[in-house]
């Protein structure tokens, strides 16, 4: 496959570690590098618990797989690997949302492991997401969740555990036309039910050849010859999450790419609209681009007489695909109308025509610029007004796409929008930004339509024409790493088995 030459895969930012006293466990962010212990122990636990959904409690299967060092030195970081947790709900607990009318959901895990060595322990919070599932089979739903966790650091010898604890299962389900069910969101209380072991590693932690320096955010202290050191509120470890799990990616859909297209992309991608007369930001939820890449071209440009850059071209095309249909998945939305009434409504992103992404590599001048041109017809459903339903039919929708200002005099046409990503070299040489085949931020600016065939029986819309169109629309977007679906190989592991993409982005403001 012919991809952008610039570095792949993804960064993690390097966050400082927390403070420990006494057992001195530490858990932080900290990129992969040679202090990272590497991974050659693999444990699967499979655990029962007990989950409070609305109408009571249900019993379900969770299995937690990762892969663990065998062994690791003091200082090291551990950063468990391909953690999976899939979740298996009985056939009541389907009923209960199936009961909401919701065909298919997906679902974030929230899973509390304790970390503990030498009697001191810390909790840290796993965050998965699991893609939609139908609810139609019968026995039952398995979610599949991945993500990134914390690492582990310990600066002490003995053993080192970790232990699953609490667990929340938070549902976003739909409906079969592909709208939000009433409740939007359910959060799902668990508990391990009474005597199960929760167990899912033991590392051995043994001296390195040289200590790090203490810090002033990390202690070198030690427990006392012959005890373990006991957790105070001054001793307890201290966590940091990994800085992708910061904010909670919204539930991701099926995002499966095309396998028979060696130029083949598939990608995840969330933001925030900061709709001007709503006066907050709407959640885009994560949504699905599949892409085709163009063939890449290599263009000397003279810049000044005798002075020549070298660019890198590369024309593709993309579509989205939500359920077979060019759209994003139906997202809450809360504003006001007639100045003063709260009104909440489900908001959806329908596609008119094809995704056109230009990038442009000035590889002498270290800057790259993405353009992604998309014309996005914007649909209102599910509308409340004050917490009464309102009638806005089928068919609520725009005049014509929402619309930026084209850069390209001869493309603004006013009917699609334009998002900027942009790629930089450092003076460390690492190029950091946006780019096709890695991800990154994307920002624009969009001009909403008057809506039109808002209502029954009267129109309602020069009321949402009001209440939500005009200028001067902030959209931030963030695309997670691409799925190479045309090609076999994997190295960096951002396909699943059946070729969807494993980073699950989180939105930006």
């Amino acid at each position: 496959m012919t991809r952008t030459p610039v570095p792949a895969g993804r960064w993690r930012s390097v966050r400082s570690r927390g403070a420990v006293a006494a057992a001195t466990v530490v858990l932080a962010a900290i990129v992969p590098g040679a202090d990272v212990a590497l991974g050659d122990q693999r444990t699967s636990a499979e655990l029962a618990y007990t989950c409070a959904f609305p109408a009571g409690p249900h019993p379900v299967k969770v299995q937690v797989a990762a892969r663990f060092p065998a062994r690791a030195a003091t200082g090291a970081a551990i950063r468990p690997a391909e953690v999976t947790t899939s979740v298996t709900l009985p056939e009541a607990a389907v009923a209960e949302l199936t009961g909401l009318r919701a065909a298919t959901t997906g679902a974030t895990t929230r899973l509390t492991t304790e970390v503990a060595q030498n009697g001191a322990a810390a909790q840290a919070l796993w965050l998965g997401t699991a893609p939609s599932v139908p609810l139609t089979s019968p026995g039952g739903a398995v979610f599949r969740a991945t993500g990134d966790v914390p690492t582990v650091t310990a600066n002490s010898p003995g053993d080192l555990t970790v232990t699953a604890a609490g667990l929340t299962l938070e549902f976003r389900p739909l409906t079969t036309e592909g709208g939000a069910t009433d409740p939007a969101t359910l959060s799902v209380p668990c508990t391990p039910a009474p005597g199960a072991k929760g167990l899912l590693a033991t590392v051995p932690i043994g001296t390195a050849s040289s200590s790090p320096a203490p810090t002033p955010s990390t202690s070198a202290t030690a427990p006392a010859a012959g005890g373990a050191s006991r957790s105070t509120p001054e001793s307890a470890p201290r966590i940091a999450p990994p800085k992708a799990a910061a904010a909670p990616a919204a539930t991701a859909p099926k995002c499966q790419g095309d396998t028979t297209d060696p130029l083949a992309l598939a990608a995840y991608t969330t933001g925030y609209s900061n709709v001007t007369k709503m006066g907050n930001a709407s959640l885009i939820p994560v949504f699905c681009s599949k892409v085709v890449q163009g063939p890449n071209q290599l263009k000397r440009i003279e810049v000044r007489p005798g002075v020549f850059e070298l660019h890198l071209l590369q024309n593709s095309v993309g579509r989205l695909d939500y359920q077979g249909r060019a759209q994003t998945p139906p997202g809450p939305a809360t504003f006001l109308t007639f100045g003063f009434m709260p009104t909440t409504a489900t908001m959806t992103l329908e596609a008119t025509g094809p995704l056109s992404i230009e990038s442009d590599l000035n590889n002498t001048a270290g800057h790259g610029e993405t353009y992604i041109r998309a014309p996005l017809v914007l649909h209102i459903s599910d509308v409340k007004v004050n917490g009464t339903p309102l009638d806005v039919g089928p068919n609520c929708r725009t005049t014509g796409p929402v619309y930026s200002t084209d850069p390209d005099p001869a493309r603004n046409t006013k009917d699609h929008l334009v998002l900027l990503g942009e790629l930089k070299k450092g003076a460390d040489t690492v190029w950091r930004g946006y780019s096709l085949s890695r991800g990154g931020p994307l920002d624009g600016s969009v001009t909403i339509p008057p809506f039109t065939g808002c209502g029954v029986g009267e129109d309602l819309s020069p009321l949402f024409t009001a209440s939500v169109s005009g200028p001067a629309n902030t959209v931030k977007q963030n695309q997670g790493a691409p799925c190479a679906s045309g090609i076999e190989d994997d190295p960096a592991q951002l396909c699943t088995a059946d070729k969807q993409p494993t980073t699950i982005p989180t939105p930006l403001r």
